[in-house]
């Protein structure tokens, strides 16, 4: 049994945690957002032009799309989890933020390979198409529950964000071009933008410490 006395503290003592860290630790995550936003905004960007404009679709080409966000944003999640270890531990704040965005990132697997598989043995790309739907809807909720923890509005600002592309994919889903040229937008303002944003208050922070 605990003292009544000793859950205030405790409670109060997450609340202080949850305010005194601030953007620390935040830099770290932007640049991963930042660089995965712009590699797979990009490559929708891309996939929409070549749609649009009838640009060649070779075998060289495709696979270069294919290839292309990943060989960009893997090196820098490894790079920026390594640096992350070496920093030592983390407060309150980052390790649920974390802790959200991890689960969302296992998710996105899960989901990936189940909406892959149902989608090659069908032969029914609308069925693939489906699943940045599921995704977009995802990544609103992780970040309300970022916005609930750090209580910033630029947060529930993205967290809307995501829940209208995810409305607005659901009803362009028939219309490729549309989509594509809508889901590229969304990743490189919203999850880009986010990127960005983390980076900028973490170097803020920074600059106010020193």
């Amino acid at each position: 049994m605990t003292e009544p006395g000793e859950d205030v503290h405790k409670d109060l003592a997450f609340l202080k945690a949850l305010i005194s860290e601030g953007p620390k630790a935040q830099g770290a995550a932007g640049i991963v957002f930042l660089t995965a936003g712009l590699a797979y905004g990009v490559d929708c960007l891309a996939y929409w032009a070549q749609g649009t404009f009838g640009w060649p679709q070779t075998g060289l080409i495709a696979w270069a799309l294919i290839l292309f966000p990943i060989v960009i944003s893997v090196p820098v999640i490894i790079y920026v989890t390594w640096q992350s270890r070496k920093n030592g531990p983390q407060g309150v704040a980052t390790r649920a933020l974390n802790a959200a965005y991890g689960s969302a990132g296992l998710a996105n697997l899960a989901i990936a390979i189940v909406f892959g598989y149902v989608a090659s043995t069908q032969k029914n790309m609308l069925i693939w198409l489906l699943y940045p739907v599921v995704i977009c809807a995802f990544l609103g909720a992780v970040w309300y529950v970022a916005y609930m923890i750090r209580r910033k509005l630029w947060l529930v600002g993205v967290s809307a964000g995501w829940f209208v592309t995810t409305v607005a994919l659901g009803l362009l889903i028939r219309q490729p071009q549309p989509y594509l040229l809508v889901l590229g937008i969304a990743l490189i303002v919203l999850m880009g933008g986010a990127g960005w944003t983390m980076i900028s208050l973490d170097r803020r922070q920074q600059g106010g410490d020193a």
